[in-house]
């Protein structure tokens, strides 16, 4: 039977922003993902025996980094440039990626353009858990994004996003339960082009906490359409202290080729739950802490509770611990 489902991640993150001058801002972020869980690090890429793969409940490790540089044009026009790379076992990351920013009606209107593109390379299994080579996947996107100032304690943003990734779009491992009681590998398009718009609100209350809400709609030619919903409120207790608590709803339909039992003769077919019609909600509490430091700098704590559940049988509890100096 399967064994357990626990997942523990230790991140360490570092931020660093400087100034060069009066006009560049560098941002290099660094996060490392430390991941004990039963997930593909079972897969042994040296294996010819398929019987000896049961190593399962291992270490993953990861790490990226990313560097941003904003130059200040103009008093109202910034330039950003961002690159990056993410490591991991099996899987190679490259991203690049630049957007410019024009300030309106004294900065109250900021409307911005941007593009990105990423590479991937991973590795290439067969449901034997063998080797099968390199596998490549590329995302390019193109998004406009529009920040108004509707008073002193109200801001509104919308954007637009378009991306179209090709390549291998899956994880090459999946299977897919078929007619006569036996299994094969996912076959799913080599190309895929998605849209997503996003608006967002941040109204500040007169008791010291701030209220948020979220609203993103997507769709894609696979046959997707989902809606997603998200209401947050941060309450402050003093001036060190905050409490949060959220609720998000999304709901979707299915790729068109998504099945529980596929026909051995189709052209794409897939069995991923997340490409299945479902509805799911989550429930989020937080508790953080602000502590000065007595040289200088202050110390974060906070500690967060997440239920997310959906109606296709997944159902998780999440549970976060994060600090942080900051100086």
């Amino acid at each position: 039977g399967p064994g357990s489902e626990r997942l523990m991640v230790f991140e360490p993150q570092l931020e660093v922003r400087a100034r060069q001058g009066d006009r560049i801002t560098h941002r290099i972020w660094v996060p490392i993902d430390i991941v004990t869980s039963a997930s593909a690090n079972a897969i042994d890429r040296n294996v010819t025996d398929p019987d000896v793969i049961s190593n399962a409940s291992q270490h993953n490790e990861a790490g990226s980094i990313d560097w941003t540089v904003q130059y200040k044009a103009t008093p109202t026009t910034d330039v950003t440039f961002r690159s990056g790379v993410h490591l991991e076992e099996e899987f190679r990351s490259w991203l690049v990626g630049a957007s410019v920013s024009q300030g309106f009606f004294e900065q109250n209107t900021v409307l911005t353009l941007g593009v990105l593109s990423s590479l991937d390379w991973f590795d290439r299994f067969d449901l034997d858990g063998v080797r099968q080579g390199i596998a490549r996947r590329s995302s390019n996107t193109g998004s406009v994004a529009l920040t108004q100032i509707l008073s002193p304690t109200t801001i509104v943003d919308a954007s637009y996003g378009i991306t179209l990734q090709s390549g291998e779009l899956g994880n090459t491992w999946n299977i897919v339960p078929i007619q006569g009681g036996t299994v094969d590998r996912e076959l799913l398009p080599t190309t895929r082009l998605r849209h997503s718009f996003v608006a967002r609100i941040a109204q500040a209350l007169p008791w010291n906490a701030v209220l948020k809400g979220y609203y993103r709609l997507y769709s894609d030619d696979w046959s997707i359409l989902a809606h997603t919903f998200e209401a947050q409120l941060l309450q402050h207790l003093g001036k060190r202290l905050y409490v949060g608590v959220g609720y998000r709803h999304h709901t979707q339909t299915g790729a068109a080729f998504y099945t529980t039992l596929a026909d051995p003769n189709g052209p794409l077919r897939t069995a991923d739950s997340d490409l299945a019609p479902l509805d799911s909600d989550s429930i989020t509490g937080r508790l953080g802490i602000d502590v000065p430091r007595r040289n200088e700098g202050t110390l974060h704590f906070d500690v967060a509770y997440e239920r997310y559940f959906r109606t296709n049988d997944l159902a998780a509890n999440v549970v976060t611990c994060s600090t942080a100096i900051l100086f």
